[in-house]
């Protein structure tokens, strides 16, 4: 058997983004990620914890703690266990709540083990915990609009229509819809009419007292969806918005009979799943309760390395077609040949994470 020095290997990288990324009230240059590797003679799993700072609920020193903290034979255990549901429990009860990025490293390092031990793509296994199992099919990409001023956003928006995206998201707020947000809003409209799909994302940012005014707004402009408008969403406050919204934030600290209420509400369109602010088990299981509300599942990322954004594209394949994965990567379309192709996800038959990861 081997040891737990030679079984788990966790290794910090840093990384420059190629276009500076930000959300209603913050901005983000690099990042700082953490490698985990299990290795033994059975096979080899990857994942990687990439708390994003400011956002998401945990750090990478957190993270380094929860994974380093596991004992060699709790991890041990963990390696004899041949079925996705128990993996996830395993790790469920080996790293707490409080570190979400530690477990999506785990579950991901695991299941990528387990998947390359079977043969199989990671997207098939995570399948199993989603019945009815999807046969293979593309997911379509959503890009995040990240350029400066309105001219550079359109000419962002016209090379991503001709990769062959066809729904990109853009930060609105703080407050209210600001006016260049409300020009480029007309201006993509114009330009694109509904060839295009259009989120909106507030980031808990909207003002209450103005929230009615606000929606009428954008509605004029046809958007999928308004992700997160306020700070502690409340049901009565959100039923009767003239156009959808969806929950995103909110996911990371309301339990899943809260989610269940507001999900619900005819106005929610989609709850947005960001496995590293979650843990793939807590994805699965709000993937399962969006799908009895009849609600979508979108799974999008937080700007991870190569790494997580592959575990991440791998639950959106296992969650299969349907609203468009907010995964286009803004700095990552080198090297993902095999699961990006002309504005989608696209079903890789390689082992694992695939790649060369």
């Amino acid at each position: 058997m081997a040891s737990a020095e030679r079984a788990l290997r966790c290794v910090r990288q840093e990384f420059e983004l190629a276009v500076p990324q930000r959300n209603a009230r913050q901005q983000w240059r690099r990042r700082s990620a953490l490698r985990v590797e299990i290795a033994d003679e059975a096979g080899v799993g990857r994942g990687e914890a990439a708390p994003l700072p400011g956002y998401s609920p945990d750090t990478l020193e957190q993270a380094e703690s929860a994974v380093l903290a596991i004992s060699g034979a709790a991890l041990q255990r963990a390696l004899r266990l041949s079925e996705p549901a128990q993996v996830l429990q395993s790790v469920e009860s080996l790293i707490g709540v409080d570190a979400p990025s530690a477990r999506f490293a785990l579950e991901t390092a695991l299941l990528d083990r387990l998947a390359r031990q079977r043969g199989r793509p990671l997207w098939t296994l995570l399948g199993e915990l989603l019945p009815p199992r999807a046969a293979a099919e593309r997911v379509p990409l959503c890009a995040l609009l990240s350029g400066d001023g309105p001219a550079a956003l359109l000419g962002e928006v016209a090379r991503q229509v001709a990769r062959g995206v066809r729904c990109f998201k853009l930060k609105i707020g703080p407050e209210r819809l600001q006016p260049e947000q409300a020009q480029l809003l007309a201006q993509l409209r114009a330009e694109h009419g509904t060839q295009i799909q259009l989120r909106l994302d507030a980031n808990q940012s909207l003002l209450r007292p103005e929230l009615a005014c606000t929606f009428e707004q954008l509605a004029s402009y046809c958007p999928e969806f308004v992700e997160e408008p306020l700070a502690e969403p409340r049901a009565e406050e959100l039923a009767g918005l003239p156009c959808g919204w969806a929950l995103d934030e909110s996911l990371q600290r309301l339990g899943l009979r809260e989610i269940e209420l507001l999900s619900r509400v005819a106005g929610c369109r989609a709850l947005v799943l960001k496995p590293t602010c979650l843990g793939l088990g807590r994805c699965i299981a709000l993937a399962a309760q969006a799908r009895q509300c009849s609600k979508a599942a979108v799974v999008s990322h937080v700007f991870e390395g190569v790494l997580g954004w592959r575990a991440c594209a791998q639950l959106a394949l296992a969650l299969g077609p349907g609203a468009a994965a907010g995964l286009w990567p803004p700095a990552l379309d080198q090297g993902l040949e095999d699961l990006v192709s002309e504005g989608w996800l696209q079903p890789s038959a390689r082992p694992g994470l695939g790649g060369d990861a």
